[in-house]
Protein backbone atom coordinates (compact mmCIF):
# COMPACT_ATOMS: atom_id res chain seq x y z
CA UNK A 1 0.00 0.00 0.00
CA UNK A 2 3.16 2.43 -0.54
CA UNK A 3 1.48 4.10 -3.41
CA UNK A 4 -1.03 6.68 -3.80
CA UNK A 5 -4.29 5.26 -5.64
CA UNK A 6 -6.63 8.04 -7.09
CA UNK A 7 -10.26 8.28 -6.09
CA UNK A 8 -11.38 5.61 -9.01
CA UNK A 9 -8.82 3.53 -8.40
CA UNK A 10 -9.36 2.93 -4.37
CA UNK A 11 -13.13 2.23 -5.25
CA UNK A 12 -12.48 -1.00 -7.40
CA UNK A 13 -9.64 -2.28 -4.75
CA UNK A 14 -11.21 -1.22 -1.39
CA UNK A 15 -8.43 0.63 -0.75
CA UNK A 16 -8.43 4.07 1.45
CA UNK A 17 -7.98 7.36 -0.69
CA UNK A 18 -5.43 9.46 -0.06
CA UNK A 19 -5.86 12.70 -1.26
CA UNK A 20 -3.30 14.97 -2.23
CA UNK A 21 -2.95 18.73 -2.63
CA UNK A 22 -1.35 19.93 -5.81
CA UNK A 23 1.80 22.09 -4.63
CA UNK A 24 0.62 24.55 -6.46
CA UNK A 25 -1.98 26.02 -4.05
CA UNK A 26 -1.57 28.18 -1.37
CA UNK A 27 -3.47 28.36 2.05
CA UNK A 28 -4.89 32.04 2.38
CA UNK A 29 -4.26 33.58 5.19
CA UNK A 30 -5.39 36.77 6.40
CA UNK A 31 -2.62 39.66 7.59
CA UNK A 32 -1.03 39.49 11.01
CA UNK A 33 -2.90 42.33 13.36
CA UNK A 34 -1.08 45.51 13.50
CA UNK A 35 0.85 45.38 17.08
CA UNK A 36 -1.02 47.66 19.74
CA UNK A 37 0.78 49.83 21.84
CA UNK A 38 1.42 48.71 25.54
CA UNK A 39 -1.12 49.69 27.62
CA UNK A 40 -1.06 51.87 31.16
CA UNK A 41 -1.66 49.52 34.17
CA UNK A 42 -4.85 50.53 35.41
CA UNK A 43 -5.85 52.30 38.30
CA UNK A 44 -2.44 53.60 38.82
CA UNK A 45 -3.07 57.25 38.29
CA UNK A 46 -0.14 60.25 38.47
CA UNK A 47 0.56 61.84 41.59
CA UNK A 48 -1.29 65.12 42.23
CA UNK A 49 1.31 67.47 43.32
CA UNK A 50 -0.84 69.52 46.40
CA UNK A 51 -0.77 73.55 45.90
CA UNK A 52 1.39 75.67 47.69
CA UNK A 53 -1.43 76.09 50.63
CA UNK A 54 -1.48 72.25 51.01
CA UNK A 55 -2.50 70.74 54.08
CA UNK A 56 -0.87 68.50 56.23
CA UNK A 57 -3.68 66.14 54.47
CA UNK A 58 -3.07 67.03 51.17
CA UNK A 59 1.00 66.36 51.52
CA UNK A 60 0.02 62.79 52.75
CA UNK A 61 -2.42 61.94 50.13
CA UNK A 62 0.33 62.87 47.10
CA UNK A 63 3.57 61.33 49.10
CA UNK A 64 1.23 57.76 49.38
CA UNK A 65 0.00 58.30 45.54
CA UNK A 66 3.73 59.10 44.46
CA UNK A 67 4.56 56.07 46.55
CA UNK A 68 1.90 53.70 44.78
CA UNK A 69 3.12 55.29 41.05
CA UNK A 70 6.48 53.69 42.06
CA UNK A 71 5.29 50.76 42.93
CA UNK A 72 5.79 50.40 46.56
CA UNK A 73 3.85 47.02 47.91
CA UNK A 74 0.07 47.45 49.11
CA UNK A 75 1.60 46.83 52.72
CA UNK A 76 4.17 49.25 52.70
CA UNK A 77 1.87 51.73 51.25
CA UNK A 78 -0.97 51.19 54.10
CA UNK A 79 1.59 50.87 57.09
CA UNK A 80 2.58 54.76 56.17
CA UNK A 81 -1.25 56.00 55.40
CA UNK A 82 -1.02 54.38 59.51
CA UNK A 83 1.81 56.41 60.23
CA UNK A 84 0.58 59.45 58.99
CA UNK A 85 -2.66 59.66 60.14
CA UNK A 86 -1.33 59.02 62.97
CA UNK A 87 0.56 62.28 62.41
CA UNK A 88 -2.63 63.93 61.17
CA UNK A 89 -4.72 63.22 63.99
CA UNK A 90 -1.77 64.82 66.16
CA UNK A 91 -0.81 67.52 64.75
CA UNK A 92 -4.20 68.35 62.59
CA UNK A 93 -4.94 66.84 59.06
CA UNK A 94 -5.84 70.77 58.09
CA UNK A 95 -2.69 72.27 59.18
CA UNK A 96 -1.23 74.01 56.44
CA UNK A 97 2.25 72.80 55.93
CA UNK A 98 4.48 75.94 55.43
CA UNK A 99 2.73 76.45 59.13
CA UNK A 100 4.76 73.58 60.37
CA UNK A 101 8.18 74.18 62.43
CA UNK A 102 11.02 72.09 63.32
CA UNK A 103 9.97 72.64 67.00
CA UNK A 104 6.24 71.53 66.19
CA UNK A 105 7.44 68.46 64.44
CA UNK A 106 9.72 67.49 67.32
CA UNK A 107 6.91 68.08 69.60
CA UNK A 108 4.93 64.95 67.77
CA UNK A 109 7.93 63.22 67.31
CA UNK A 110 8.44 63.00 71.50
CA UNK A 111 4.81 63.02 72.37
CA UNK A 112 2.66 59.84 73.72
CA UNK A 113 1.57 58.68 70.47
CA UNK A 114 4.56 58.64 69.05
CA UNK A 115 6.82 56.94 71.96
CA UNK A 116 4.28 54.94 74.00
CA UNK A 117 1.86 52.04 73.52
CA UNK A 118 -1.85 51.95 74.68
CA UNK A 119 -0.59 50.75 77.44
CA UNK A 120 1.53 53.27 78.66
CA UNK A 121 5.01 50.78 78.01
CA UNK A 122 7.55 52.52 76.25
CA UNK A 123 7.54 51.69 72.12
CA UNK A 124 10.09 49.08 70.39
CA UNK A 125 13.33 51.92 69.36
CA UNK A 126 12.21 50.81 65.98
CA UNK A 127 8.60 51.55 65.93
CA UNK A 128 9.67 54.97 67.28
CA UNK A 129 12.09 55.81 64.35
CA UNK A 130 9.34 54.27 61.72
CA UNK A 131 6.81 56.51 62.70
CA UNK A 132 9.32 59.58 63.02
CA UNK A 133 10.50 58.79 59.72
CA UNK A 134 7.44 58.24 57.93
CA UNK A 135 6.93 61.59 58.65
CA UNK A 136 9.97 63.34 57.72
CA UNK A 137 9.77 61.12 54.45
CA UNK A 138 6.69 63.25 53.48
CA UNK A 139 7.43 66.52 54.44
CA UNK A 140 11.02 65.94 52.40
CA UNK A 141 8.76 65.03 49.55
CA UNK A 142 6.88 68.50 49.40
CA UNK A 143 9.94 70.23 49.76
CA UNK A 144 11.57 68.42 47.19
CA UNK A 145 8.10 69.64 45.10
CA UNK A 146 8.63 73.20 46.24
CA UNK A 147 5.69 72.89 48.27
CA UNK A 148 7.01 74.23 51.07
CA UNK A 149 10.72 76.16 51.14
CA UNK A 150 12.31 73.69 53.46
CA UNK A 151 11.06 70.37 54.82
CA UNK A 152 10.21 71.40 58.75
CA UNK A 153 12.03 68.68 60.11
CA UNK A 154 14.23 68.81 63.42
CA UNK A 155 18.05 68.39 63.69
CA UNK A 156 19.04 64.55 64.42
CA UNK A 157 20.05 64.65 68.01
CA UNK A 158 23.98 63.55 68.27
CA UNK A 159 23.35 62.44 71.87
CA UNK A 160 22.32 58.37 71.27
Amino acid sequence: MGKKKNVAEAETTNEPVIETVPETATATEEPAPEAEPPKKAKGKKKAKVPSGNATLADVAAGYLAGMEEAGKSDGTISSYRMELKTAMDEIGETTPVADLTPDRVREYFESRRVTKLRSGKSKAKPSIDKTRRVLRLALCWAAERGIVATAPVPEPSLAK
